[in-house]
């Protein structure tokens, strides 16, 4: 697998642990429970910030040689770039429903979550499409030169969350999803 497929998958794997932890706030809130506002925050600056800096354009590029490459998957799929600025305006809606829910404006509590699901579903689409289309179909039709071509225009921003990466606005993020992975996969016990 090339090196930048392997990254672009491990900031997938970001993205889908956020997109769980946003997930869990949410069913709180549907619930009628307080979310953890600092999470769901932390969650929507990360995806209003780092996917369409780095994490997008690098797709795109990739896109752009496999089209040269195989124009029936780049039909097949689409206008990646299309498909990132839709997943950019759901992400700035939400993150303004947020604001408002944060200002004590009255707002459902329906719409808050049909505007957050919105997010969740449409991200989870989004990159179960690049994992099991436009990622294999890349590493087989673009060449090393290719790969080596491409890796020179890559932007290099580090994903915040990765591990020793995440900084100060992200680490409790980080933090607070590693512990919610770890009480997910604990085995159950009886009561």
């Amino acid at each position: 697998m090339p090196e930048a497929i392997g990254l672009l998958r491990q900031q997938h794997r970001n993205m889908v642990a956020l997109l769980r932890a946003l997930e869990w706030q949410v069913n709180e809130f549907e619930k009628g429970k307080q979310p953890d506002y600092d999470v769901i925050s932390a969650t929507m600056d990360y995806f209003l910030e780092f996917p369409d800096v780095t994490h997008h354009p690098n797709e795109e590029r990739i896109f752009a040689k496999l089209r040269e490459r195989d124009p029936s998957i780049a039909q097949q799929v689409g206008d990646l770039r299309i498909a990132h600025q839709e997943l950019a305006a759901r992400a700035r809606d939400f993150a303004t429903a947020l604001r408002v829910v944060l200002q004590d404006a009255e707002v459902s509590r329906e719409a808050v979550a049909r505007w957050a699901r919105g997010l969740i579903d449409l991200q989870r689409r989004h990159i179960d499409l690049e994992e099991s289309a436009i990622f294999p179909a890349a590493a087989k039709a673009l060449t090393a030169e290719d790969w080596s071509n491409l890796s020179a225009l890559m932007t290099t921003m580090d994903d915040p969350l990765s591990n020793g990466q995440a900084g100060d606005r992200f680490e409790k993020l980080r933090k607070t999803i590693l512990d919610w992975q770890a009480e997910d996969q604990a085995p159950l016990t009886k009561q």
